[in-house]
């Protein structure tokens, strides 16, 4: 190699400051001589300023559009390049993978990753190369640079390859729950059972777009039994959604030729036990009401909170075993009576656990009820819904609330 050509390598770093690439050929080094060689009247940059700019004659001869933004994200790679090559980098630095990805994003959908990788490498590599054919020192670096400029464009459209998997993935999630919905809405009673001396009413407000909660009043009149249950299944989402289905006709499949409550819970149990996966906990209470002599039966199988409000003050119906599908066990009865003004409340954990710093809590729950004990029961279930609302804007579990409560009996006045 000539003498002349033994002077040192130089780059400005222009890359924030495009507009001085058409003086590039004018700026002169000024350090000790490095990993190039290249002329002391011309600069690193300046051949690589030619590269691109016959590289983008080259696929603009191609058709492929170039946005200005596109240009300034090449040139600042471009650049990168002269000053890895110029410190004589044995690796390119991280800048160079995030200015690749960038790229990569940005011509994503626009181009295939082949097409993409041979313009935005391979054409670019080679038009460089060509500038720089007689300064042999420098390729090495120039190359090892851009096959790291490949990897960061094929990783970019691996990137949102998965983001769009992903995306898929959430979008028949999201159809499948929809289903799932309209299936559980079958599921929730259709109507209330209207007899003389009781109010009835239910509320369920799921977390997302199945819930894990199940709530359900049945009125057997031929037997003067009043069925009422709430279940809670772990979780929520299309598992739980599925379950709820199941919870409800196993239960109330049992009901026909059941001696007790706890004869349906441990029905139930045993079921769900052998059936369902061992991490599937579901919490409920279940009761028996006769409305002729205001008798109540009921069966918690760890379920909490549930009470009844009176005159006198509150009465907790503490579990009478425990929850549904851990073991096959045996449930115990409690056995209160609903008179006028008492009011019997089933509810799910979502709604005494929402808030962030101080959960809801089951007092608060007792306060609203107690505030609203006036009211019907579908207007003290909905004012429990929109307090915690209120208090949670967006509770992270289902909502659900039963609410029966005895009032004086017209008929019979």
């Amino acid at each position: 190699m000539p003498a002349d050509k033994q002077a040192p390598l130089k780059i400005r770093t222009l890359r924030n400051n495009t507009s001085k690439m058409i003086d590039s050929a004018q700026i002169k080094t000024k350090r000790q001589p490095s990993a190039g060689f290249i002329p002391q009247e011309e600069t690193l940059l300046f051949h690589l300023k030619r590269g691109m700019d016959a590289w983008q004659a080259q696929v603009g001869r191609q058709g492929v559009e170039m946005t200005e933004t596109l240009r300034e994200l090449v040139w600042e790679l471009v650049s990168l390049c002269g000053e890895a090559v110029e410190e004589g980098c044995e690796r390119p630095p991280r800048d160079a993978y995030r200015l690749s990805a960038d790229i990569g994003r940005r011509i994503t959908g626009k181009m295939q990753q082949r097409e993409a990788v041979e313009i935005f490498r391979d054409q670019l590599l080679r038009c460089i190369l060509n500038e720089l054919s007689e300064y042999e020192a420098t390729i090495p670096c120039v190359q090892t640079f851009f096959f790291a400029v490949g990897d960061a464009i094929w990783e970019s459209y691996a990137e949102q390859l998965r983001r769009n998997l992903r995306q898929e993935k959430r979008q028949r999630l999201s159809e499948q729950l929809k289903v799932a919905k309209r299936i559980q809405q079958h599921l929730l009673p259709k109507t209330i059972p209207v007899i003389p001396g009781f109010d009835f009413a239910g509320r369920l407000r799921p977390a997302e777009e199945v819930g894990g909660d199940y709530w359900s009043i049945k009125y057997y009149e031929q037997d003067g039994v009043v069925t009422m249950k709430l279940a809670d299944i772990t979780g929520h989402g299309l598992a739980a959604g599925t379950l709820v289905a199941a919870v409800k006709f196993i239960s109330g499949g049992f009901y026909r030729g059941a001696t007790s409550p706890a004869d349906v819970m441990e029905r139930t149990n045993r079921v769900l036990f052998k059936e369902t996966p061992s991490d599937i906990l579901v919490t409920m209470i279940y009761g028996w009401l006769y409305p002729k002599t205001r008798r109540l039966r009921l069966v918690n199988a760890g379920h909490f909170p549930v009470f009844i409000a009176r005159e006198a003050g509150f009465t907790d119906i503490p579990p009478t075993g425990s929850l549904l599908g851990l073991h096959e066990t045996e449930y115990g009865e409690i056995e209160e009576t609903l008179n006028p003004g008492d009011i019997l409340v089933f509810s799910s954990d979502g709604i005494i656990e929402s808030g962030l710093d101080r959960p809801f809590g089951a007092d608060r729950l007792k306060e609203v009820v107690w505030a609203n004990r006036a009211l019907s029961a579908g207007q003290i279930a909905d004012s429990v819904i929109d307090a915690v609302l209120s208090y949670a804007s967006s509770p992270t579990d289902d909502l659900s609330v039963v609410v029966i409560k005895g009032v004086e009996d017209k008929v019979n006045v």
